[in-house]
């Protein structure tokens, strides 16, 4: 009886050393995953961060891109009425043509 009592503490024991060493060794994969996470985290915050600034800067050159649309809309809009201007002005000189 006693041995069987033995036999049973010493693979209690057996038990308790091997889950001990599996434990070790899953906390250590853990670890690393926990740093590869770490790790990845950074990496999407880095993309994030610049696609943010890309975005930014798209913005401002669509931004420029209108500006200079509209002056270029608006030049030639006052060069149009110039030269309107200018026909009135030479029509205007000139006698009427009917007298």
């Amino acid at each position: 009886m006693i041995i069987w009592t033995l036999v049973a503490l010493l693979m209690v024991v057996g038990v308790k050393y091997y889950t001990s060493l599996e434990m070790r060794k899953l906390e250590r994969r853990l670890e690393t995953v926990k740093t590869g996470l770490q790790q990845v985290k950074e990496r999407l915050q880095n993309a994030q961060s610049r696609q943010a600034d890309v975005q930014n800067q798209e913005n401002d050159f669509e931004a420029r891109q209108q500006v200079m649309k509209e002056i270029m809309q608006d030049l030639q809009f006052r060069m149009t009425a110039s030269d309107d201007m200018e026909e009135k002005t030479v029509s205007d000189s000139m006698p009427p043509v009917g007298f």
